[in-house]
């Protein structure tokens, strides 16, 4: 019986994070790296002339400079919804009163967050940053002591 309440809950804690990312996909779909390719660029490149590689090379700049801005709006919209939710899977987790349920809530939203906080880290700022994580903080020490009260008050 332990061995399937691990199976859930590890496959709650898998399952979720990968849920909320591709519920961000298709709302907000991921960029796809062929989509920003010039097709044969250095065959085609080698064979231009140097007014053809100029402009190849200017097309090139100008497409990774869109998949860059892209990938940053995709990760923005995940961080935005992947934290949030993370969060507040942790705090269910925390007071569901099915322990297993509760324990793969609690490391799905743990992972969800690594997931919003992984590709947007470089676009926030260092205040950004800390007020993010010490909010999460706040409210997990808040959460865990209130979960630690009523225990002592059932107790």
């Amino acid at each position: 019986m332990l061995a399937k309440k691990f199976a859930l809950g590890f496959a709650i804690a898998v399952v979720f994070p990968m849920m909320v990312y591709y519920g961000v996909s298709s709302v907000s779909p991921s960029p796809q790296w062929e989509d920003y390719m010039i097709e044969n660029y250095e065959g085609r490149h080698q064979r231009a002339s140097p007014e053809e590689q100029l402009q190849l090379e200017t097309e090139r700049s100008e497409l990774e400079a869109k998949r860059r801005e892209d990938f940053k709006r995709f990760h923005q919209h995940l961080f935005f919804t992947a934290v949030p939710v993370g969060v507040l899977a942790i705090v269910v987790g925390v007071f569901l009163p099915a322990q297993t349920l509760g324990t793969g809530l609690m490391f799905g939203g743990i992972l969800s967050l690594c997931v919003g906080y992984m590709g947007y880290w470089p676009e926030l700022s260092a205040i950004s940053r800390f007020i993010s994580l010490l909010t999460a903080f706040i409210i997990l020490l808040f959460v865990g002591y209130k979960k630690i009260e009523r225990i002592k008050s059932n107790a």
